[in-house]
């Protein structure tokens, strides 16, 4: 008899995926900055993503009601166009923690779905944040060079990457694989508007 841990906890976040050719596209250039840009760990480029929203440490047996759930918040927007634009960092800008591609196109549209998904979450009990949302596709995180980092050496991302968004994500954490975040719901927009 198989016996399954009820109390399993799984940690949970809801995103935009990218396209596989954006996420080539993103790896390439990021491929380019490696050895210039010393940083601890770079991200995989199928774990490329822009986050939506965080649920952290949730139990594994609520999957299937939050991917019911962003389904019905997905159902209510119609799918758009995303694409990268320019590179930043978040943390001291001569040692910064992430290093970030920008988010252009329809930014509106993934603001107006990102706010459905915090409504529609904190009806499942999680509280949203009380930071502004800024959208962005972590690249690297922890710079450990000998030298001050500059955004020189960092320039900017090719600004032919783009995607169209159709579908929500559910990826659930896998700290020690690569690629580290599994898909375990899928929530699609609505093509009747």
């Amino acid at each position: 008899m198989t016996h399954t841990d009820s109390n399993a906890m799984d940690r949970l976040f809801v995103a935009v995926h990218l396209s596989p050719d954006a996420s080539a596209s993103l790896g390439a250039w990021a491929d380019k900055l490696k050895p210039q840009a010393s940083f601890r760990k770079w991200v995989h480029p199928q774990d490329y993503h822009i986050t939506v929203q965080f649920l952290g440490d949730t139990s594994r047996e609520r999957i299937p009601e939050l991917t019911a759930g962003l389904s019905a918040a997905a159902a209510e927007h119609a799918p758009f166009t995303l694409g990268v634009h320019e590179a930043g960092v978040f943390g001291a800008s001569v040692s910064p923690r992430i290093l970030w591609a920008g988010i252009r196109g329809d930014v509106d549209a993934l603001a107006k779905l990102q706010r459905s998904v915090v409504s529609r979450m904190e009806t499942y009990g999680f509280v949203p944040e009380d930071r502004p949302y800024r959208p962005h596709i972590t690249i690297a995180r922890k710079f450990q060079g000998d030298e001050k980092f500059s955004m020189d050496i960092i320039g900017s991302p090719p600004v032919n990457i783009q995607w169209d968004v159709h579908e929500l994500v559910l990826f659930r954490t896998n700290l020690h694989a690569t690629p580290m975040y599994e898909i375990v719901g899928v929530a699609r927009l609505s093509r009747n508007f």
